[in-house]
């Protein structure tokens, strides 16, 4: 059975409702499912860093033989209201903080940090948005500072426009990106978000390049691959045209189940994969 990418399943053990996260509360659990799974990672989302021990993290690891590739930190902004765009400078802050401390955490674990929700919106009053743009760049900015001295990848998510006013593309994270200039500081790829805002997913994957680091693969209605409408041969097709080899992350509701949903996903992107590699053998 050949499988180009490594897949990764979400977890958190926060109990949340409607976020798009497959495995909840049982955080060893969810580890333990993966494996059986057969994936090569878990993707990890908290609200607070101290909600799971670095030690208990680098055993279930260690015992299952898997990667944690990126730790979400979207709560932060959906529970809490912490966003790097906000107009109130002390929440700033307070968002940069706690993005450092889910940095102090990857480190330990030898993971990235995914930066997506707590972004934040801009507004609209035209010139605040250019303040609030330049104050949250630049809070982006020190947060990659910080986490290049920790050997840490920070993963900035492009959100459909329902969600965020100002990160809605692949362009507009390398955009970005360029304006940074952080080494450190990749694309996370969600093709939930891309099927909304990109007028090609295959080509906007295929401009990110270099840039990206990260992808979660969720349909059109974001439940598993294969359930909604969306086409993932070129999505794929175009990920192994690029040479990526990073994690596809299954950031999607656990509809029906969280176990089906995980097995939906997993035998969508094993088809895509076989066909994928029976055409390269044809060539």
């Amino acid at each position: 059975m050949t499988r180009i990418f490594p897949i990764a399943l979400t977890a958190t053990p926060a109990q949340v409702r409607c976020a798009p996260i497959l495995l909840r509360g049982d955080l060893a659990g969810a580890f333990r499912t993966a494996a059986e799974l057969g994936c090569a990672g878990l993707e990890v989302h908290l609200r607070y860093p101290s909600d799971v021990q670095a030690g208990r993290l680098k055993r279930w690891i260690s015992d299952y033989g898997l990667a944690v590739p990126t730790i979400g930190t979207g709560m932060a902004a959906t529970l809490d209201g912490l966003t790097l765009a906000h107009p109130d400078p002390a929440i700033r802050r307070q968002a940069l903080e706690r993005l450092r401390a889910h940095v102090d955490l990857a480190a330990e674990i030898g993971s990235a940090v995914t930066v997506g929700s707590v972004s934040g919106r801009l507004g609209l009053d035209e010139p605040q948005r250019s303040q609030r743009r330049a104050a949250a760049l630049d809070a982006l900015a020190e947060l990659c500072r910080y986490a290049h001295a920790c050997s840490v990848t920070i993963l900035l998510e492009p959100l459909n426009r329902y969600e965020c006013d100002y990160l809605n593309t692949v362009a507009d994270v390398l955009n970005v990106a360029e304006e940074i200039g952080a080494p450190n500081l990749k694309l996370l790829a969600d093709t939930f978000h891309m099927n909304i805002e990109e007028t090609d997913i295959a080509a906007a994957l295929a401009a990110a390049g270099p840039r990206l680091g990260h992808v979660h693969l969720a349909d059109s209605n974001r439940q598993a691959p294969g359930r909604g409408h969306l086409d993932f041969t070129p999505v794929l097709a175009s990920l192994a045209r690029s040479g990526y080899r990073g994690f596809l992350s299954f950031e999607i509701l656990p509809v029906p189940d969280p176990l089906t949903a995980a097995q939906q996903g997993i035998r969508t992107v094993q088809a895509l994969s076989d066909i994928l590699t029976a055409a390269q053998k044809g060539e």
